[in-house]
């Protein structure tokens, strides 16, 4: 199962278009979570499922991985992020629960994660600037949040190379925890495209106004040539009078007339003489006699 879920996003298997204004959102832990993996989710209910899932406190560490800049395009390859690929498709056999959500509508804050865990672990938190390059060697004791800030991926050739290169941060800072009931969050916010791609469908936002406009891009002229030809059919072309169960019925029909005027022309034809219905007084005229 997992290894299926994350094979659609992140092993070469993302060949549709997608939406312009989602990112993908990773979950991987060491102890076992519930957790369902989707094609699509708002960010109001991926908050609402991880909140469930957080209530139990599974985990000692929590890592949350900020990428900003990415799309679920980005993760077609296992060059893309091959150590988080491994957590995800199994490979890695520490973990026990993964969950992948291919299309997050929205932005998802990492504050609302921190809150969540905050109000349900009360966990402390660390906070990693990675753009820096350099992180503590020792994250205290737990429960406790590790946020991991990446910088936003370039527009340009070096997006894999800098998502590579990200993925093997986030794995250092990973081996480094003291416990081995850790979290992974990866978290990640909309790419920005420019105005050439045309592989990934553009979600615009209309107002009202705009809305109602959208009949005029509309072609009618299918329909103009409905109406022309429509209008020149028959009755009898354009609609059917005599379908198959009226066809059945006459049938029906005729077959009950004939059998009908069979049987009334058997009673018609018996032939009874009028002395069968006068008495027979011969016999009684005999015994008076005698």
């Amino acid at each position: 199962m997992r290894l299926s879920s994350f094979s659609l996003l992140a092993l070469g298997a993302v060949s549709t278009h997608a939406f312009q204004d989602t990112s993908p959102f990773f979950l991987a832990s060491t102890s076992e979570i519930a957790s369902t993996s989707a094609q699509l989710k708002s960010v109001t209910s991926l908050l609402d499922d991880l909140s469930t899932k957080f209530n139990a406190c599974p985990s000692d560490y929590y890592v949350i991985a900020s990428q900003p800049g990415v799309h679920s395009t980005d993760f077609a390859t296992r060059k893309a992020a091959p150590r988080l690929a491994a957590k995800m498709t199994g490979q890695d056999k520490s973990i026990q629960s993964t969950m992948v959500v291919n299309e997050v509508a929205g932005v998802l804050e990492v504050k609302q994660l921190q809150q969540i865990l905050e109000k349900e672990c009360g966990v402390q938190s660390t906070v990693i600037d990675a753009s820096s390059g350099s992180y503590p060697t020792e994250f205290g004791t737990g429960p406790r949040v590790i946020v991991v800030d990446f910088p936003s991926l370039p527009l340009g050739s070096g997006r894999q190379h800098q998502l590579s290169d990200n993925d093997g941060l986030l794995s250092d800072i990973i081996g480094r925890l003291p416990s081995k009931r850790y979290t992974i969050l990866y978290v990640t916010t909309p790419k920005e495209f420019d105005e050439n791609d045309s592989n990934v469908y553009q979600s615009e936002t209309y107002d009202y106004q705009d809305s109602l406009h959208m009949d005029l891009k509309r072609d009618f002229s299918v329909h103009s040539r409905r109406e022309d030809t429509t209008s020149n059919k028959s009755l009898f072309q354009e609609y059917q009078y005599f379908t198959p169960g009226l066809f059945m019925g006459l049938i029906a029909t005729f077959f009950f007339f004939a059998i009908l005027y069979v049987a009334f022309s058997a009673l018609t034809s018996l032939q009874v003489p009028y002395a069968a219905f006068e008495k027979d007084t011969s016999s009684s005229t005999l015994k008076k006699l005698q």
